[in-house]
């Protein structure tokens, strides 16, 4: 089974809510598989649980306020041809140990517009605060390690 999760380009950024992109795909349990916007993932199933293998990743230009999950590649664009004004992408409220999440300054307007990093409640780089990046052309990738220390940076440019 493949399954390719893509966003609808008809969405206006009024209902382009983070839970309009979920795509889960359920077990016997109930529990689910989230996929990442604009991913390729092979799905296996044993016939009660699921398993995915990302196959490659998308990229994905928010609007407004979004929700990331695991595996997204967020292209954040506040410069006067994307949103315009400083935005809020939060990170997944329930992360898995080695989950991660890419943020690119597409619109090298940081510094005008700032990327607030919304921790959704698990720790960025050990501290209880969510990470403010105000520097042009910032790209950096953070990766979920453990309850104390959180969201640690993969990688910065």
């Amino acid at each position: 089974l493949m399954i390719r999760r893509r966003p609808w380009s008809t969405l206006s950024s009024s209902s382009a809510a983070s839970d309009v992109y979920k795509c889960q795909v359920k077990t016997v349990s109930g529990t689910g598989l989230t996929l990442p916007v604009g991913s390729t993932t092979v799905l296996y199933s044993d016939g009660t649980n699921i398993t995915g293998k990302l196959q490659t990743k998308g990229y994905y230009t928010p609007s407004a306020t979004y929700t990331t999950v695991n595996g997204d590649q967020i292209l954040v664009n506040t410069s006067g041809s994307g949103i315009s004004a400083a935005v809020t992408i939060n990170l997944p409220a329930s992360p898995a140990i080695g989950n991660e999440v890419t943020f690119i300054d597409s619109g090298n307007n940081l510094a005008s517009n700032n990327l607030t990093v919304g921790r959704n409640g698990s720790n960025i780089n050990g501290s209880a605060s969510d990470l403010v990046v105000s520097t042009n052309a910032s790209a950096f990738t953070l990766v979920y390690v453990n309850a104390t220390r959180g969201w640690l940076y993969k990688d910065m440019i």
